[in-house]
């Protein structure tokens, strides 16, 4: 057979036609999956048939015999049944009826279309399906529909949407903007659009190479270890000149100059709306200041001598009078207020002004003349970068008088920084789990600033205040939950858990500020309904850093609301104020870092040496410890276990090794070393250098000036050109090969050398090496040769000339 019918019409007509017989069906006897014999039914009486085993073919996985056959009788006369030699296996196989040995064509009582059926040794074994088979064909595969599958926006999403329905409704052709059916297509569109662009967000926000968000680059930064900066806000000295003693308090603003309006505005004052109009930076005073009338210009005490400057690097001065406000931590501006050759204002250089912060002020009598005094003191970071004219004498086109106060200590220093504080935002309320709670604030740029100790500390410097390091900087935001919980701000909440109540402000690329909560694992997540109000300062950056003196004015804040049982404090006269003014330029402004920035450097930032394995290690970063010159590591078998020994060279010449130095560095190589090694920290090995040479010196120079030429050469520090000298110890490293022809050369050249001859070249410690007949000395790789010729320490090296002619 070679159809498929799903009407079985030929077996009604062979059962009509008396002279033809066919198989009806055949069933497998014996058990399930292993019987030998076949049970074949015919549609008519077969007892009349005649089959021998060569008329029976059986074919279709593995070979199966007929070995003999059972005739039809009386009680079953439709039914012939067949002995096989073996059962067959799980492939259909086709029982067929033919005419003999080697024929296809059926016996002639026979139909040919019934005279063979498939069937299956394994029929009556378990089966999870119906083994009906299906008698009709696969229907005819449906056309896909013409859809363009690059469509991508709301255009694009519209047109296909309306070609679609042009194909299944023909008849349907409106085009109006205003009907039913173009508005649910253009509704789709608008929804497949966002759809859209959120998986091409998805994809585009994963990676660090296409990210278009600031947010998303910050997040991969963060898991690779990089921290992105988010910039640092601008840090001032403000002077001010005060008739009274007086307090400024916290909220105090400071702004650029605006011309006629005065140095002192109260808060409600109608002129504060012109000064907040300006488009300059605002700055706010970071602790409150101290202010008194005696620190508005402050003399410098010269013991009645004249023309006097304090030389770079100075850190102590004498100021005229009882300065008894001044203490620990007090800061001070010097500044030079007139031309020390004119006496005029004008020609007062700007340059010549710096910032210190005082460690001691004492105060006393000139015992001369009784005069009080103040003996002051300040930190070594501070010290004075040039000198400073203190008092001088006019030159004679300004006829010769003598000055003064060509330079003065300007007190009364508010320490402010670039921001001013926003209207607190009323935040969204806290959804309901699973939506996310990531909530905007309504202004930017959020500052972050660097935390200062504060004035009386006793820590850190003018120069460290106003050079604050970005990296240290925390945003200025709180968050007052309406149940009375407090959420502070974090770089990120991976090491906390769900009951810390932290935030973390995120920063996109145009300065909008999000604020993303925990999920309960991570940081807390705010209750369902829960209101913030946000409290925070807006300004940061570079824009902060404007030049010196351009701030002019102060707003005074609001008094504060007494109690009803207290006296309401005394405003404050903003006629005690005459002048306000940042007499440096302003400093430590940072931008946040851009995303090209975040992309070029965040991918190698776990390329940072966080151990130390090799001998190398050891010595890298040991070399790296403040106030290490070089080191050098050894690893040293030291009876159970092995030691990494760090040779260190203190960077202070000449020095040994300092007990804090070694603590330091042992400290630091503790936390990257291997499990199971011990640190050591040692000196490293000065090895010194005798070297003496024999110099004959040309006739027409003479002999003391050749000399001091050459030792103008081989020393230890810079030339008077700058350029290192010979026996300059930060030219020589660790196992470095000294070579004797420099040494050689260099005194060749010097002017009014005929000639120069190494007589000695050779190691302190191991004087019976001929340097000399070698050319050349080598070091151990812990060795550091030195030639210091410091007659307190002759182991370190001695240089000596043996001069012969010249004048």
């Amino acid at each position: 057979m070679i159809y498929f019918c799903a009407q079985k019409n030929r077996r009604e007509l062979v059962l009509a036609q008396k002279s033809l017989n066919g198989i009806d069906y055949l069933e497998v006897l014996g058990s399930p999956g292993c019987g030998k014999q076949l049970a074949v039914t015919f549609l008519d009486d077969a007892t009349s048939l005649s089959l021998g085993t060569n008329q029976i073919s059986i074919t279709g996985g593995a070979p199966v015999l007929a070995t003999s056959i059972t005739a039809a009788t009386a009680e079953e006369p439709n039914v012939v049944t067949v002995e096989l030699d073996r059962t067959g296996d799980f492939s259909t196989y086709t029982f067929a009826l033919v005419a003999g040995t080697g024929s296809t064509d059926p016996p002639g009582s026979i139909d040919p279309q019934l005279a063979s059926i498939d069937f299956s040794f394994k029929a009556g074994c378990p089966a999870p399906a119906d083994c009906q088979p299906v008698s009709c064909g696969p229907a005819a595969p449906a056309r896909p529909p013409d859809i363009n599958y690059l469509a991508k926006d709301y255009n694009g999403f519209l047109q296909v949407m309306l070609d679609r329905l042009a194909v299944l409704v023909p008849e349907w052709t409106e085009t109006h903007a205003a009907d039913l059916g173009v508005t649910l297509a253009e509704t789709l569109a608008y929804a497949a659009d966002h759809l859209s662009y959120q998986q091409d967000a998805v994809s585009t926000e994963a990676y660090l190479g296409t990210a278009r968000s600031r947010i998303s680059l910050r997040r991969h930064a963060r898991l690779l270890g990089y921290r992105v900066g988010e910039g640092c806000n601008a840090r001032t000295l403000v002077s001010v000149c005060v008739t009274e003693a007086l307090t400024l308090p916290e909220g105090t603003l400071f702004y650029p100059r605006v011309p006629g309006l005065g140095p002192a505005l109260a808060a409600g004052d109608p002129a504060v709306a012109q000064l907040a109009a300006g488009s300059q930076p605002v700055f706010t005073i970071m602790q409150p200041a101290d202010l008194d009338p005696r620190l508005n210009r402050v003399p410098f005490y010269t013991w009645q001598d004249g023309d006097c400057c304090l030389p770079a690097g100075a850190t102590q001065a004498t100021l005229s009078g009882t300065l008894d406000m001044l203490g620990e931590g007090s800061m001070l501006v010097f500044e030079e207020v007139v031309g020390p050759l004119t006496g005029a204002v004008e020609d007062a250089d700007p340059a010549r002004r710096c910032a210190v912060q005082l460690l001691s002020a004492t105060t006393g009598l000139d015992p001369l003349t009784s005069l009080p005094i103040t003996q002051i003191t300040w930190t070594a970071a501070d010290a004075l970068p040039f000198g400073l004219c203190i008092s001088s004498t006019t030159d004679a086109d300004h006829g010769a008088q003598p000055l003064a106060e060509v330079s003065v200590a300007r007190g009364n220093i508010a320490l402010a920084d670039h921001g001013t504080w926003a209207e607190p935002d009323d935040l969204s309320p806290a959804p309901a789990p699973p939506a996310r709670y990531y909530p905007g604030l309504e202004q930017s740029p959020l500052t972050f600033r660097v935390p200062y100790p504060g004035t009386g500390s006793g820590s850190g410097s003018a120069a460290a205040f106003l050079a604050p390091c970005p990296a240290g900087a925390v945003p200025d935001i709180t968050l007052a939950g309406s149940d009375g919980s407090t959420w502070c701000p974090q770089p990120d909440l991976l090491s906390f858990d769900g009951t810390r109540r932290f935030f973390v402000p995120e920063i996109e690329d145009d300065g909008s500020v999000f604020l993303r909560f925990g999920d309960d694992q991570y940081g807390m997540a705010p209750e369902p309904g829960l209101d913030f109000t946000a409290t925070y300062r807006v300004g940061n950056g570079s824009a902060g850093n404007i030049g010196r003196d351009t701030l002019a004015h102060l707003v005074l804040p609001a008094a504060p609301a007494s109690p009803p049982a207290a006296p309401a404090a005394p405003a404050m006269s903003p006629r005690s104020i005459t002048a306000v003014s940042n007499p440096l330029a302003v400093a430590g402004g940072t931008d946040p870092e851009d995303m090209p920035h975040i992309r070029q450097f965040a991918p190698y930032a776990y390329q940072q040496q966080k151990r130390c394995v090799t001998e190398a290690d050891y010595g890298t970063m040991a070399a790296q410890v403040s106030g290490v010159s070089a080191a050098r590591g050894t690893l040293r078998w030291t009876g159970s276990w092995y030691t990494a020994f760090a040779s260190v060279e203190p960077a202070a010449a000449n020095a040994a090794l300092p007990a804090d130095l070694a603590g330091a560095t042992t400290t630091e190589l503790d936390m990257l070393r291997m499990m199971g090694t011990d640190i050591a920290v040692e000196n490293a090995v000065i090895v010194g250098l005798q070297i003496e040479m024999e110099i004959c010196v040309d006739p027409a120079h003479f002999q003391g000036d050749v000399f001091q030429a050459l030792m103008t050469v081989f020393i230890t520090g810079n030339q008077r050109t700058g350029v290192s000298g010979l026996l300059n110890p930060a030219g020589f490293a660790f196992g470095q090969t000294v070579f004797a022809s420099p040494l050689v050369a260099a005194a060749q050249a010097v002017e009014g050398v005929r000639s120069a001859t190494l007589t000695v070249f050779t190691r302190m410690d191991a004087p019976w090496v001929d340097g000399v007949a070698q050319g050349y000395l080598t070091m151990g790789r812990l060795d550091i040769p030195h030639c210091d010729n410091d007659p307190d320490r002759l182991d370190h090296g001695t240089f000596t000339l043996h001069m012969d002619g010249g004048k």
